[in-house]
């Protein structure tokens, strides 16, 4: 299902409208030149499902603008990422990635406001091929702008991910989540439902669809099933583990780190674990729902293409949380991960609630 194919990256018009009512993926890693290639090499990267499913839009301004957006948000989360994986690191490891990211959002808030950002800062970075990633952002950010407060949120996730290991409340979390998920998600929507809006060709949401709120309630509902699939493996990352699970949460099922270190070795869920696992992912369900709910203000209006994809990113974290309940919650036992094989038979079943044909 997966199976990228290499196909004329600018389909003609004609034969977009022959594939009405159909589906295949356009786009491989590989499939760009010039500075997007650049970009698309970083988004491309580990081939996860949200680039997988972005091969899958027919109009290249689209799949640009993911691969530059996307390439920045992997680039920063992967160094912050790789800090928190180190063992014994000292303060000046902590700080000089601070730095970085410092460097960063200034550079994409200097991006976004269409001006050239200082040599100083892009040095900073210490990103080979920097010129062409920011060459191919402030393309795509102007033809999909999206608010500047979207990448503010996206940054201070990453600033809390070098200054906070644990969270007090699910109120703390969800406030997380803001920039770690709800940023990312919302901005990928603009690039999903966005259409012509000028004659400069500039893309916009259509005016009654709350992008706003269905951003934040399908980022919360994806992160809750992101932060359930790896639980064990961040327990068991960097020196002290990576905890998401709210204080409050742990406390009222009575689960403390030392028994889910303990369930992390046996790779065997707790029953306390269970229930807060089962809990959170009921609560995933409901923004899940949410956000369903706001999507049904497109009613019809993407095209097929976009349609599919909308739906394959929604669907496959729907069946995240939805084998996850399968293995009575047990996520320590890593049986819950999705193959494969079960992500090609949602596609299938998500091209045909479409009325559309799955292409290979």
């Amino acid at each position: 299902m997966f199976d990228l194919q290499s196909m004329d990256p600018r389909p003609t018009r004609r034969a977009l409208e022959r594939q009405d009512l159909a589906v295949g993926s356009i786009w491989s890693p590989g499939s760009l030149d010039g500075v997007f290639a650049t970009a698309e090499a970083v988004a491309a990267k580990d081939c996860n499902n949200l680039y997988r499913a972005s091969c899958y839009f027919r109009d290249g301004e689209r799949y640009r603008a993911f691969c530059a957006s996307y390439a920045i948000m992997r680039i920063v989360d992967d160094r912050v990422d790789g800090f928190l994986a180190k063992r014994n690191a000292s303060a000046e490891d902590r700080e000089c990635v601070i730095r970085v990211v410092e460097a960063w959002h200034r550079i994409v808030s200097v991006c976004l406001s269409g001006d050239t950002p200082a040599p100083y800062d892009v040095r900073q970075t210490e990103q080979d091929g920097v010129d062409e990633l920011l060459e191919a952002l402030r393309e795509s950010v102007w033809l999909f702008p999206v608010p500047a407060g979207l990448w503010d949120d996206f940054f201070g996730a990453m600033h809390d991910d070098l200054q906070r290991s644990r969270f007090s409340t699910y109120c703390q979390f969800l406030q997380y989540t803001a920039g770690a998920s709800v940023a990312p998600t919302t901005i990928y929507l603009h690039l999903i439902t966005g259409e012509p809006c000028s004659e400069g060709g500039i893309f916009g949401p259509p005016q009654d669809f709350d992008i706003v709120q269905c951003g934040r309630a399908l980022g919360r509902f994806a992160y809750i099933g992101h932060i359930l699939r790896d639980l064990r493996v961040d327990l068991l990352t960097g020196e002290t583990g990576l905890l998401y699970l709210a204080a409050d949460d742990m406390a009222t099922h009575g689960v403390t780190v030392e028994s889910l270190r303990r369930d992390a070795e046996s790779r065997t869920a707790s029953p306390g674990l269970r229930a807060l696992v089962s809990e959170l992912v009921e609560r995933g369900r409901t923004l899940a729902s949410e956000g369903r709910t706001h999507l049904s203000m497109l009613s019809g209006g993407l095209s097929a293409d976009r349609a599919f994809v909308l739906e394959l990113i929604v669907g496959i974290y729907e069946a995240v949380l939805d084998k996850i309940a399968s293995c009575s919650h047990n996520v320590m036992a890593e049986r819950h991960r999705l193959t494969i094989v079960e992500k090609g038979m949602i596609a299938q079943r998500i091209a045909a609630s479409l009325g559309m044909t799955l292409t290979t």
